[in-house]
């Protein structure tokens, strides 16, 4: 496993910035959020990603979207920007793109109600970064209010519906956290193509690794065991970036030279 970090840690720097900063930092990889691209890209950035040396990976869009919307031309734009997302992902060389699932519009639905659409728009992502060679992963989310995707066991449902060798899970260790014991939760999923990283505390996630409630060396003892890719970090700290990347980077780092070390 590598650290990795999300180019959300940079945010109030512009994404061409945020290649350099990476290097500065030691690490070789780097997970592109599709917002930052779309905000700060005059046309030339998918080229100098694809040639920056580092490996991608990139956080499909989530702004006000949802792929399984009651709201129709809600969920085929929704869609329509993952798409589009997806292929901006190979066209820059990553490896995997992180798609956030559906969710409940309101109140009254149920998780059943959007079963259907979940399956159909994963498999139409899938089915694209087939095409591209890309690998598509849903995210899991923290226990807030109309998220459906939260347990293992239904990330295990969504992943045999769409039963496609390109699909998976990003695995958030702090959304997690919120949900159930993070060891419990690793190894009750079948499937992990990608993981994001950071801390939880006092229920607010994405905080400061090694600040937090999460215990990682039995953590990543776990992920060791079932996979071996990127950690993502993950969060942001608007008083201190600098400070919350260097830190976060730097406890990552003494733990996964821990985990080597036995």
């Amino acid at each position: 496993m590598q650290t990795a970090i999300s180019s959300l840690l940079f945010k109030s720097h512009p994404l061409g910035d945020v290649i350099d900063l990476a290097r500065d930092q030691g690490v070789s990889w780097l997970e592109v959020w599709t917002e930052h691209l779309w905000r700060d890209d005059k046309g030339d950035l998918l080229k100098r990603l694809r040639q920056s040396g580092l490996s991608l990976s990139v956080h499909g869009p989530i702004g006000d979207l949802n792929i399984t919307s009651s709201n129709q031309g809600i969920r085929e734009e929704s869609i329509r920007q993952v798409i589009q997302g997806i292929e901006e992902a190979a066209a820059m060389g990553a490896k995997v793109i992180t798609v956030h699932p559906g969710f409940l519009t309101g109140r009254q639905d149920a998780s059943d109600d959007i079963w259907d659409m979940q399956i159909s728009a994963f498999a139409r992502f899938a089915s694209r970064g087939k095409e591209l060679g890309l690998v598509i992963a849903m995210e899991t989310m923290e226990k807030r209010n109309k998220e459906v995707v939260i347990y293992p066991e239904i990330a295990n449902q969504i992943v045999d519906a769409v039963n496609m060798e390109n699909f998976g899970v990003t695995f958030d260790v702090s959304h997690a956290h919120t949900v159930m014991d993070v060891v419990e939760f690793i190894r009750a999923l079948r499937k992990i193509s990608h993981i994001h990283i950071s801390d939880t505390k006092d229920g607010k996630v994405h905080a400061l690794m090694g600040q937090g409630e999460i215990a990682f060396g039995p953590v990543l003892q776990a992920l060791k065991e079932k996979y071996d890719g990127a950690l993502v970090i993950e969060g942001w700290n608007r008083k201190d970036e600098m400070g919350m990347v260097q830190k976060s980077t730097a406890f990552l780092n003494a733990q996964l030279a821990k985990l080597q070390a036995f």
